[in-house]
């Protein structure tokens, strides 16, 4: 678990989408993987979301090694067996319960719980998780991580939510305490395009490891 910890704090970032299309989900995967990302997030968002998500899991290890594929809204119990049983490698809720933490012990899997509040927060740090996700983070501002930091120390913060796909923005919140940020419509837009993908996706990395 925290080896998947460790490559998401060396990516800076970690894309997040969901598309109906296999086709189409596959394709953006591969535009991102072409670019150099091993860590993302398919979000469950709609009725497709968990039969797409086994099928690019069972042709992972083939067509995209090394990448770690996780599921992103997950909710409830239920949908975390569902995913656990696709051999998600990771889990990302929107909420914190004592519940989803307890049962992520139990089907050994690293949650990433959706964090907003210290209280939230704290029953992640209660529990020994390492990594929350900050969400929504633009209800939040780019000064929060750093006024929650040390009250938890050894914890690590991904915000997510209305996180621009630039180097500033990015830059930014990670001057401001966090390992890495979430990326969804800002760096994967509707009118998908796998070269445009895969070219601003492999810029923004070059930018945030080289500086």
């Amino acid at each position: 678990m925290n080896e998947i910890i460790q490559k998401i704090k060396d990516h800076k970032i970690v894309p997040l989408f969901y598309n109906e299309s296999f086709e189409v989900s596959k394709n953006i995967i591969k535009a991102l993987y072409e670019a150099g990302i091993r860590v993302i997030e398919y979000t469950n968002r709609g009725h497709q979301a968990l039969e797409n998500f086994t099928e690019l899991k069972a042709i992972s290890h083939t067509e995209f090694p090394g990448l770690l594929l996780g599921i992103g809204t997950v909710k409830n119990i239920e949908e975390m067996d569902d995913f656990a049983n696709a051999k998600a490698n990771f889990i990302i809720t929107p909420v914190i319960s004592e519940a989803l933490v307890k049962y992520s012990f139990e089907r050994n899997l690293l949650l990433i719980p959706g964090c907003f509040t210290p209280s939230d927060i704290n029953i992640a740090y209660q529990n020994d998780l390492k990594l929350v996700k900050i969400f929504p983070a633009d209800g939040l501002g780019k000064n929060y991580i750093k006024s929650v930091k040390p009250v938890f120390p050894g914890m690590n913060f991904m915000p997510t939510g209305g996180i621009h796909a630039d180097y500033k923005d990015i830059t930014e919140w990670l001057n401001g305490g966090a390992i890495a940020v979430g990326l969804g419509s800002s760096l994967i837009g509707k009118d998908f395009n796998e070269e445009e993908l895969t070219l601003k996706t492999k810029d923004l990395l070059q930018q945030l490891n080289h500086n």
